[in-house]
């Protein structure tokens, strides 16, 4: 089956990475449109942030792209595409989402070292990327009426932070099986230090959960809702936990409103 892959995320969670090590495990084909944004940046002789600012007011160079990645839907080839808005334009993909803390995000633009993307240093290069994220964000929806952000348009969504590009590859390529049985599939695998915990979680059932989870056995669904780049528990926080305590990669859960109930958090990196 040829299926296609279409890969959003945020800056610096790893897509051109990931795609590299998908398109060689699938045999499939690499199309990028963050490198014809770059491209252009060059020829123009902008920063990419530059661009991005200049391509609020100029949509023609939207239209260019879209017309490129909207042609992909009836291309036969398997296809990773790496691209913001292919999960929108290309019909059929397994739509993916790659998401990763800011501070990750511009420490990996900085060791990148592309020319124009990173400022001297890491503060500079944080204010850089949150401002190219809202710049992307607003182009997208006023131009189409859609938020890029919104992670319920993604039928995968994976923390990098923590995980290797293997690790996620490999998640990538078992949930598109996953969907290919079943194109209602959806998950989200956030990374147990991405999480932010209820601060009343009861522990008590740790150790027993833990034990089920060493025998292979299905854990009490863990539902996590998403704003402004952080993860909220929203329910199943002793499961989320007993992940966290055999040491796995990621927490799977599912993707809900946030509920806006007063509720205090406390972010578990660095104390779990």
């Amino acid at each position: 089956m040829n299926s296609k892959i279409s890969l959003a995320g945020d800056l610096g969670s790893g897509k051109s990475t990931v795609s590299a090590l998908l398109t060689s495990a699938l045999g499939a084909e690499y199309y990028s449109t963050g490198s014809i944004v770059r491209k252009i940046a060059e020829e123009r002789g902008m920063t990419v942030v530059e661009l991005n600012k200049y391509m609020e007011t100029h949509p023609e160079i939207d239209t260019m792209i879209d017309d490129g990645i909207r042609a992909l839907s009836h291309d036969p080839r398997a296809l990773v595409i790496d691209s913001r808005m292919a999960w929108h334009f290309t019909e059929g993909t397994f739509r993916v989402y790659l998401s990763t803390d800011i501070e990750t995000s511009a420490l990996r633009i900085m060791n990148a070292g592309r020319k124009g993307e990173h400022a001297a240093t890491l503060g500079e290069t944080v204010a850089d990327t949150r401002a190219r994220r809202l710049s992307e964000q607003k182009r997208y929806s006023e131009r189409y009426g859609v938020d890029i952000k919104d992670l319920s348009n993604y039928s995968l969504v994976v923390d990098t932070t923590v995980a290797s590009p293997d690790e996620v590859a490999a998640v990538i390529i078992s949930s598109l099986h996953a969907w290919e049985s079943d194109p209602s599939y959806s998950r989200v695998l956030v990374s147990p230090e991405r999480l932010n915990f209820p601060d009343d979680a009861d522990g008590a059932d740790i150790p027993a959960l833990a034990e089920a989870l060493e025998r292979g056995e299905e854990l009490p669904a863990v539902l996590v809702s998403e704003s402004e780049g952080e993860f909220y528990i929203e329910s199943g926080a002793p499961s989320a936990l007993a992940y966290a305590f055999n040491m796995h990669t990621f927490v799977p859960a599912r993707l809900v409103p946030r509920r806006e109930d007063g509720r205090k958090f406390v972010r578990m990196k660095n104390s779990i």
